[in-house]
């Protein structure tokens, strides 16, 4: 810990005095510890080690057990030079580099462009990443994959997405009829998700939400038709 504190100080005056100098302004604190505290009260080291003339700021030093002692001089200083003025303590610190790096930049700092230069913003990943992997952080998912059936999402659209059958999801009505199952008992939050004509069993009006959620992507494959198994088996037994 340091065995100093700093202050950031700054002068209004009611007009510009005579001569505005580090000199008398630190003459000046100097007389109001004597004034307020005694010839042996107010004997302390005071250090001013910045003082910016335009913005009539300054940064003082002063040992830490003296520190309440400079606080009350400063703010009971009234007059510089026979104008009246008002010293005001901006910001203390221990520490000198929390308060070096605000009191000097100046309008003139702040009215110069940047010459910082930032790197080129990389291209928001898709529902699918480049490994293959699911991205559920995707905007296209609509929050699915966080919400309270999100594992159950997840478990659906997973299945579907690395389905190998034919088909493709063909094996996946079970998920997708967990999921809409977890999804009614949440009808306010899964509402325009669920489509109560739809058989239990089929999953269909959010296979259906998937489907039209990757046709943004160009390497997801479309969801099966809700009634795909029951069309199969119509066409095995006429087979037959």
């Amino acid at each position: 810990m340091s065995d100093y504190f700093y202050l950031d100080v700054e002068i209004k005056l009611a007009e510009e005095p005579n001569q505005l100098s580090a000199l008398y302004l630190k003459g000046s604190i100097e007389r109001s510890l004597t004034k307020v505290f005694g010839e042996i009260g107010g004997q302390t080291e005071v250090d001013l080690l910045k003082f910016d003339a335009q913005r009539k700021r300054i940064i003082l030093r002063v040992p830490k057990e003296f520190y309440v002692k400079l606080r009350a001089a400063i703010t009971l200083i009234g007059e510089f030079q026979g104008v009246p003025c008002n010293f005001q303590v901006k910001k203390a610190s221990p520490l000198l580099l929390s308060l070096d790096k605000v009191i000097f930049a100046t309008a003139g700092d702040h009215a110069t462009p940047s010459k910082v230069e930032l790197p080129e913003s990389e291209p928001r990943p898709g529902l699918i990443l480049e490994n293959g992997d699911i991205n559920w952080n995707c905007p296209c998912l609509g929050g699915m994959a966080i919400g309270p059936c999100g594992n159950e999402f997840r478990e659906a659209f997973s299945c579907f997405h690395y389905s190998q059958a034919q088909p493709k999801g063909s094996d996946c009505y079970e998920a997708f009829s967990t999921m809409n199952e977890c999804m009614r008992n949440y009808p306010g939050v899964y509402k325009q998700n669920l489509n109560e004509d739809e058989d239990e069993e089929s999953g269909g009006g959010v296979a259906s939400m998937i489907a039209d959620e990757g046709e943004e992507e160009d390497d997801v494959d479309e969801p099966p038709p809700a009634k795909a198994e029951s069309e199969s088996k119509t066409v095995a037994t006429k087979a037959n």
